[in-house]
């Protein structure tokens, strides 16, 4: 068995798996229904570079329901996975890893295609975004999407609970900051799935592209800034503070080692934890879960020496029932700590 082939499959698959909620959300936007010849329904759909494809049912439901399985024989078209060749390419045939040098040119020869929305922003706003760049060592471009994508996220996130005046009277504040310069016309470079979704997302809201383009970016800045932040406060709360913060989010002193997991971003928070948190933290919800999931990824993982088997290391965060349970603690408390998790609050 070429263990080197399954890794470099698996790790394909997890960038395919990455991009199908975009590219899903960009084919979804599509669909359309039809009837025809009386007895028919017909379900419609486009896919970049392959076409208009259509399945036809006797229910709205059945047609739907084909449409979705043919779309879903569509994932080994170059639009689901034109990201694969930049992994395939860091491994050779023989399971070598290839030099960096390879490494650039593969990532040159194999840039994913993006889309261009125009976005007019406050020059003091560029200018902030190119000095991060420029100490991040990275260009302008990739800043402004890696910010563009932070604050449509959690605009995304925000307005599931949040009423679009509120949110976007937020937005305007963190803009009309940096609207003491002139404005320039920059172009934001963006992935198929995430400029559609944006461009959506501003017909919806009678905005223009451009306006919600300026809005997220000023809107991530804002987010990063409070996340720096926020960082600080969660980590003098960690180690022996730990118990002052129990007491303020109603947790009792068997609960500690769960607290630590869920600051850690080892446990996820149920819901009612991370609104307790959110007011203990003074910030919003969305960027104590962001803080958290960064917190899981940026993990040392250990070095292991196993004589028996190959060692395993979550991928992701366990849930908050799993860890209750895995304390073994007295009935009653047990139950207490799974209600909480029961509660949607």
């Amino acid at each position: 068995m070429n263990s080197t082939l399954n890794c470099a499959d698996i790790t394909r698959g997890q960038v395919l798996l990455s991009r199908l909620p975009d590219c899903y959300f960009a084919i979804l936007r599509t669909f359309d229904l039809q009837q025809i010849d009386g007895n028919e329904v017909a379900c419609t759909f486009e896919v970049p570079g392959n076409g208009r494809w259509t399945a036809t049912a006797a229910s709205s439901i059945e047609a739907i329901r084909s449409a979705l399985i043919e779309l879903a024989s569509l994932i080994d078209t170059p639009f689901f996975s034109e990201s694969e060749h930049l992994i395939s390419a860091n491994v050779s045939s023989t399971g070598e890893i290839q030099s960096s040098s390879d490494t650039k040119s593969a990532r040159l020869r194999s840039k994913t295609r993006q889309l261009t929305v125009g976005v007019s922003m406050p020059t003091s706003l560029k200018e902030r975004l190119t000095v991060l760049a420029d100490s991040q060592g990275g260009s302008f471009a990739e800043v402004a999407r890696r910010f563009a994508l932070f604050g449509f996220e959690d605009f995304v996130d925000r307005s599931l609970f949040v009423s679009s005046k509120s949110l976007f009277d937020l937005l305007d504040r963190e803009l009309n900051n940096w609207q003491h310069s002139d404005s320039e016309q920059v172009m934001l470079r963006l992935d198929p799935g995430h400029a559609v979704r944006m461009r959506t997302a501003a017909m919806e809201h009678g905005k223009s592209a451009s306006e919600l383009g300026a809005l997220c970016m000023a809107h991530g800045l804002a987010m990063q800034e409070q996340l720096v932040l926020l960082e600080a406060k969660v980590t003098n709360c960690k180690g022996p503070a730990i118990r002052s913060l129990l007491t303020q989010v109603g947790l009792g002193s068997y609960a500690a080692s769960l607290l630590s997991g869920v600051l850690a971003g080892h446990i996820r928070a149920p819901k009612s934890i991370l609104k307790r948190l959110a007011n203990v933290f003074e910030a919003p919800e969305t960027l104590l879960t962001t803080l958290f999931r960064r917190s899981f990824e940026s993990r040392v993982v250990p070095s292991f020496k196993a004589e028996h088997g190959k060692p395993e290391v979550s991928h992701a965060a366990t849930s908050w029932d799993v860890a209750v349970k895995s304390l073994n603690l007295p009935s009653d408390q047990t139950k207490e700590l799974l209600d909480i998790g029961a509660k949607r609050i």
